[in-house]
């Protein structure tokens, strides 16, 4: 019966296994959601994950296995991506499932080679012992082979026997084919000799190294002629062998040609898609913004240069955390619908210039949840995204916000944004129940809510992004506003009895 390696045996094959291949890991909780990568994952051909993406709707071939039902699985020989194929690892711990993806490529090409020429052999060698009149030269001038061997004085010798063809292309071997140069009658030769001196000179013989010029052609009485150099160490003889292509040639660039027009296609296919989602999105937005132009129109406070600010506001802190562009483009739809509930709020209280009582401020804190119920029920990932920011930009981080009272990162990360921009421009604009205040006081209120009010990882970044976010500012001005009064001027009251009356008025 084997015995298990020991601990310190496994962990150190595991460590030589991961220098010596390239690989990639994934952690994923048991809702699917990223935890924790590492290792070459671009290299492997992998999507641009990031933590919290539920990657198990992108990643196909680990459908079915999630959640795991046994200790250990595996996917051998899995294709990734183009000419990429990894081995599949899966196996799970207490708290996680872990995906281990082995790069498999170059052992499965060289495989694949070795295998084609095992084939190649075997048929030539039926061949030669299906006719009894077939002989050694028949089955060189099959391979359309020559071969070389190097001299010690930098000449090369021929090997015979030699495909006929040769003799129209390099007639001189024939003449004196144990002092030959063909570096001199072909120039690509020597180019390609400073390669294969690496290989013939390696101190690893055994090795059996080799190395391929790549196609090149040579003119000829008869035409044009295809050849290719293949440099060899074989236990210590330097081979050079030259081999005319013929139809694999030609098969070749009508493979070529056959990939170059299929990739302008898949280009003309892939730019109009992208011209129509383009279109698509703008019709979407269009849409979205008249729609909540239309609801905030029964709001004295809002106004459609505050909902279109919002959405900019948002789409540049996306931007900057690396969302991918479809998730950009879905938060600058989606923020602007975040106050949508108003639409159920009466006009009595909306329109009211003072503070709100009790009573009214109850009323009020429901317009989330009337948002959330209208945008409810969608498959859309746009609509989803605006029904969670509805629900959620009124949450607080210490969890003392509204309807839910949620806390950290329990309110999706699309609301914690537009909770921080929300308020940034509500500050710093007027509005019929408060005045607006300057850029640095209002930087300062969104400092002390750092921790308490704010997700302080998102602030952080805000702060960073503060001139382009007052150039959205200044490049999206209120129409309430009159040109002469500047909002960057000084406040014509006391900042904090604003700030306090804005707060009574939205419910925050």
């Amino acid at each position: 019966m084997n015995k298990p390696y020991p601990q310190n045996v496994t962990s150190k094959i595991l460590q030589i296994t991961l220098q010596t291949q390239t690989f990639a890991y994934l952690a994923i909780d048991k809702h699917g959601l990223l935890v924790n990568q590492g290792g070459k994952l671009l290299n492997i051909g992998l999507p641009e994950w990031h933590k919290g993406d539920c990657i198990l709707d992108e990643a196909l071939f680990l459908t079915g296995f999630f959640p795991m039902t046994t200790q250990y699985e595996c996917i051998p020989s899995y294709q990734v991506a183009d000419n990429i194929v990894v081995d599949v690892h899966l196996f799970n711990d207490d708290a996680l499932d872990w995906i281990i993806l082995v790069d498999k490529t170059q052992e499965l090409e060289w495989e694949g080679q070795a295998r084609q020429k095992a084939n190649e052999l075997r048929l030539l060698q039926e061949k030669v012992e299906s006719s009894k009149q077939q002989t050694h030269f028949e089955f060189f001038e099959a391979l359309n082979l020559m071969a070389l061997r190097m001299n010690n004085n930098g000449s090369f010798e021929l090997l015979e026997p030699v495909a006929s063809q040769f003799t129209g292309i390099y007639p001189e071997i024939f003449e004196s084919p144990e002092s030959l140069f063909p570096q001199e009658k072909f120039i690509f030769i020597e180019n390609f000799l400073v390669d294969a001196r690496q290989i013939w000179n390696s101190e690893n013989e055994s090795s059996h190294k080799r190395i391929r010029s790549g196609p090149w052609i040579e003119s000829t009485d008869e035409g044009d002629i295809a050849l290719e150099a293949i440099a060899l160490n074989w236990d210590g003889n330097k081979l050079l062998f030259i081999e005319i292509q013929d139809q694999a040639y030609q098969q070749n660039l009508e493979f070529l040609q056959i990939g170059r027009d299929g990739a302008l296609l898949k280009n003309a296919l892939e730019k109009e898609v992208r011209e129509r989602t383009a279109m698509i999105r703008a019709r979407e937005e269009e849409i979205a913004l008249r729609l909540v132009s239309a609801a905030d129109s029964k709001d004295d406070g809002e106004t459609g240069s505050h909902i279109r600010r919002l959405g900019l506001y948002s789409q540049l802190m996306a931007k900057h955390l690396g969302w991918q562009q479809n998730e950009i483009d879905e938060i600058r739809i989606a923020a602007p619908m975040h106050d949508i509930g108003k639409i159920g709020i009466p006009d009595r209280i909306l329109t009211k210039p003072g503070a709100l009582t009790e009573e009214e401020l109850v009323i009020m804190k429901t317009h989330p949840e009337i948002g959330g119920k209208i945008l409810s029920n969608s498959k859309s990932p746009l609509i989803q995204m605006a029904r969670d920011i509805s629900l959620g930009h009124h949450e607080k981080w210490d969890g003392s916000g509204y309807p839910k009272g949620l806390s950290g990162e329990e309110i999706t990360i699309s609301a914690r944004i537009v909770a921080i921009v929300d308020v940034f421009d509500a500050l710093i604009h007027k509005r019929v129940y408060k005045d607006k205040i300057p850029i640095e006081d209002a930087m300062e209120i969104l400092r002390q809510g750092r921790g308490k009010h704010f997700d302080p990882e998102l602030l952080d970044l805000f702060f960073e992004l503060k001139d382009a976010m007052v150039q959205i500012a200044r490049d999206f001005v209120e129409p309430l506003f009159d040109h002469a009064e500047s909002v960057w001027g000084e406040p014509e009251e006391n900042p904090i009895t604003a700030i306090w009356q804005s707060e009574k008025k939205s419910g925050n």
